[in-house]
């Protein structure tokens, strides 16, 4: 009888699903996002208007890091920020999942729609995850107990600015892409991943 102990199965490594250099790239967006809603502040007082910002943002994450669930985690990350900064109107639950619901709506729209280097593409899922935002924040009104003809009564304007701000947002995030493509950035991120 042999004391040899048994042999053990090497399992190939696993490869994380983001690397560490997507993951830095993605947290950077995340706290773009940030402060793009602190430092561009636009006194339009239009409802949705931040979105121009923060979808631009968005999009152009999802474009960067071509996989699935990186809107998300730019998402969930600017939340952990945004509500530990103390951000928005209705406080910490309302502004985490404010910020988590645009990354995963956008997330899902580019799921069923395709690359957002593409200007409609883009402006379609940025759309619907800026609408996802504005939904979030119709619930947090209805479970407040705001009046719901007041709510009604707004509800159509609010929706339209969404609608309006997250296509530009949108649309500016897919022409970033573009001129990021122009300058030779993606080459530059091929080499270093």
């Amino acid at each position: 009888m042999s004391t040899d102990s048994p042999q053990q199965v090497k399992l190939p490594a696993r490869e994380p699903y983001f690397t560490t250099f997507e993951l830095i790239l993605l947290a950077i967006l995340a706290a773009l996002i940030v402060v793009a809603k602190i430092a561009l502040r636009l006194p339009l007082r239009l409802p949705g208007h931040s979105g121009l910002f923060w979808m631009a943002i968005i999009v152009v994450a999802a474009g960067i890091v071509p996989k699935r669930g990186a809107a998300s985690l730019v998402g969930l990350t600017s939340a952990i920020i945004a509500a530990f900064m103390g951000l928005g109107d209705f406080g910490a639950l309302n502004t985490f999942l404010s910020y988590l619901v645009v990354g995963i709506g956008t997330d899902l729209a580019l799921m069923l729609l395709g690359k957002p280097d593409q200007i409609v593409i883009a402006a379609l899922a940025a759309t619907l995850g800026h609408l996802g935002k504005f939904v979030v924040k119709w619930v947090f009104g209805l479970i407040t107990g705001a009046p719901i003809g007041f709510v009604t009564l707004g509800l159509a304007w609010a929706a339209a600015g969404y609608i309006v701000w997250g296509a530009l947002g949108g649309i500016l995030g897919a022409l970033t892409l573009k001129a990021l493509h122009r300058a030779g950035f993606f080459a530059y991120l091929a080499e270093k991943r």
